[in-house]
């Protein structure tokens, strides 16, 4: 087979990459983002190749690899990429390869109107610079749709006034955040979230924000444009589209593979040459079956009859691959198993494979929702598969009905591996399901430090041929590399009865010349804060992180935002978060209440130090949200008396208010003298 390479992430440019790889055709995926690197299920034929190349890259790599005219180039870009496009089409003149042009057809697009009318509210706009410049004439609230790259002009055209009206829908990626911080985009009109998304949960975002304009591209269903100029116009907002710059020619993705491989889809390989009638009797049946670990000889009898029922069957490339279906797709994303069942409505019987079990940490749920939603009237059933870790319990003979059930699989930052390490010091086995061989070695670095006797049993490629169980120390974990799909049981024979009360003392802490809480005014803050289990605290006047450290050693799941403007204490609480190992408390410097600013609303805040803008910040944090328990501590009369008015003023009645005197024995020679500290008041309240 000759050279294949695919320019774009687009969803096109996916489809086409794992029908290749399920074809056992070798090629190249050019992605321009390590978030649509994310986004591609790792296989062999696919090396997937992330960063952006203009024509003098594109060339180099070209020649690079030997590309010649016997050689393809498809051009799978989004419809907007007119640049990258001209390069593509440049670079390959100049070679002399095939270049194929993946379009977006979309029939229902042409239907709207593009006259410049309010008709249906749906305003078009030749290009990006007229619409800006029709947006900041407008009044109310604004959705941009069109992604980070127009954000630049977006900002450029339009005013500060408009700007802050502005919230801004993108992928959840570190390029498109850093665009949005340039451009002034406040944190709170940020919506992290990866599409195409469909009518309800376009509205929905249009009912939250009291959104008055939307503003996307004629992206085509592709890209999510149907719903979104659906959910105006049943929110009764306006819609301002941007056109595409030329109607392109192009072929289809199937009509690609087509070009490439000499054969048609292998789902379209049987399909009916008759036209679809207009409708299709009797409900869909759609099946979300458990895959288990991937081989077919671990696939249940339901799931084995489903699937010998389907009109086609849809899994992530490993689950599929092994499938004996005539139709079958290897798409595992809901958004994209929906763009493929609403072209084919003949499809009425369909199984969608999940790894594992479909009720422990799989995309079944997730799937299910949108499903429901895409099709009201559909028979959706769910069929559980077997799981890597009731696998991997039969073949150790360690149960796991008194063991913890730990997920790193697709989210090993540091906060989970902080509770994952609390897990395994307090619990005699802990199985966890893995993305791969970086997260065995993750978790020897800190588990070599943090309990060093324990050991790590790694399972590779359960249910398969090539199957085995390695079984490590954390220091030969710390090292660990291997391919495969792996899972993970964890032994600790030395593991600690966990402590009932979790408090530190004074000297614990590294203190310098920082004033801090003390011990037992400490402890009492943090009982009268009144966590719970996943809670979101602010400390705010960290001082050494001492409440801060306390509060967030109660439970890993609690997320701990300590807030502090001076240096030295910044300093000094950066140095106790290395010492606590606590992943899970997190440093802001800055003085608050701006500081604030963008962090989610908090559960509960401790207020220890306020550079004398209480009032500021108790009015700051009240607008993130109601039922937030305050407890703010006083040494001074100053203090407590502006609190005392507070109280009053916003006619708080919950107010539990009480003084503490601590007074410490020092020795004295002979003698044993009393010590005092300063009187200390606490407050305590919910607004």
């Amino acid at each position: 087979m000759n050279k294949i390479i695919i320019f774009g992430g687009t969803t096109e440019g996916r489809l086409l990459s794992e029908y290749l790889s399920c074809a056992s055709v070798r090629h190249v995926l050019s992605v321009t983002s390590d978030y649509g690197n994310m986004l591609i299920t790792p296989n062999e034929y696919a090396e997937v190749m992330t960063g952006k190349m203009d024509l003098d890259a594109m060339l180099e790599f070209f020649k690079d690899r030997g590309f010649a005219a016997e050689d393809t180039v498809v051009d799978a870009t989004h419809p907007y990429a007119v640049l990258a496009s001209e390069n593509i089409k440049a670079a390959t003149l100049k070679t002399g390869c095939k270049l194929i042009r993946i379009v977006r057809r979309d029939k229902d697009i042409e239907s709207l109107p593009d006259d410049g009318s309010k008709k249906k509210n749906v305003f078009f706009y030749d290009d990006p610079r007229s619409c800006f410049d029709t947006i900041d004439g407008t009044e109310g609230n604004i959705l941009l749709t069109t992604g980070s790259k127009e954000l630049d002009l977006y900002k450029e055209l339009v005013s500060d006034k408009t700007l802050k009206r502005t919230y801004v829908r993108i992928i959840p990626s570190q390029e498109s955040l850093k665009i949005c911080e340039r451009c002034g985009i406040e944190p709170s009109k940020i919506i992290a979230m990866q599409g195409p998304f469909g009518t309800a949960l376009n509205k929905a975002l249009i009912e939250q924000y009291s959104i008055d304009h939307l503003v996307t591209k004629q992206s085509g269903a592709a890209g999510g444009f149907n719903d979104k100029t659906e959910a105006c116009l049943l929110a009764d907002i306006d819609c301002h589209v941007i056109k595409k710059p030329v109607a392109e020619a192009g072929v289809s993705v199937s009509e690609a593979f087509y070009l490439i491989t000499g054969e048609k889809l292998p789902c379209e390989k049987t399909k009916s040459t008759e036209t679809v009638p207009d409708a299709v009797t009797g409900r869909r049946q759609i099946w979300l079956a458990g895959a288990g670990m991937g081989s077919t000889g671990a696939l249940i009898e339901d799931v084995k009859e489903a699937i010998e029922e389907a009109d086609a069957v849809f899994g992530a490339l490993r689950l599929v691959e092994s499938v004996r279906v005539i139709r079958k797709y290897p798409v595992y994303r809901a958004e994209d198993i929906i763009a493929i069942l609403t072209e084919h409505r003949e499809y009425r019987r369909i199984v969608i494979l999940f790894s594992g079990d479909s009720g422990f940490h799989s995309g079944a749920g997730s799937a299910l929702n949108k499903l429901r939603v895409w099709d009201p009237e559909a028979d959706i059933r769910v069929l559980p598969g077997i799981s890597s870790i009731s696998y991997m319990a039969a073949i150790t003979g360690e149960s796991y009905d008194d063991a913890v059930l730990f997920s790193l699989h697709g989210d090993n930052a540091p906060t989970r591996l902080h509770a994952l390490t609390e897990t395994v010091k307090y619990d005699r086995k802990t199985y966890v399901l893995l993305s791969g061989d970086e997260d065995v070695r993750e978790i020897g670095s800190r588990l070599k430090t943090a309990v060093p006797a324990c050991e790590i049993i790694v399972g590779r490629d359960l249910s398969y041929v090539t199957e085995s169980l390695i079984r490590l120390t954390p220091e030969e974990a710390a090292s660990f590399r291997s391919d495969g799909m792996l899972t993970a049981l964890i032994i600790n024979p030395g593991y600690e009865r966990r402590p009932l009360i979790k408090a530190f003392n004074d000297k614990d802490f590294v203190r310098g010349n920082v004033p801090m809480t003390k011990e037992c005014v400490r402890h009492e803050c943090v009982v009268r804060l009144g966590l719970r289990e996943g809670d979101t605290v602010y400390d705010i006047g960290g001082g050494t992180g001492s409440v801060a450290l306390e509060a967030a050693a109660l439970h890993p799941s609690l997320s701990v935002y300590t807030i502090e403007h001076d240096p030295e204490a910044a300093a000094l609480i950066r140095l106790n978060i290395q010492k606590m190992q606590a992943d899970n408390v997190f440093l802001i410097e800055g003085e608050a209440p701006d500081a604030m600013d963008g962090l989610r609303k908090p559960d509960a805040v401790f207020i220890g130090g306020s550079a004398g803008k209480l009032k500021d910040i108790l009015s700051a944090v009240h607008q993130k949200g109601k039922g937030i328990r305050f407890v703010v501590t006083s040494v001074s009369l100053e203090t407590a008396g502006e609190l005392n008015s507070i109280i009053a003023e916003w006619g708080i009645e919950n107010a539990d208010i009480v003084q503490m005197q601590v007074s410490e024995v020092k020795t004295v020679g002979s003698h044993h003298m009393m010590n005092a500290q300063n009187p200390v008041m606490i407050y305590s309240f919910i607004r």
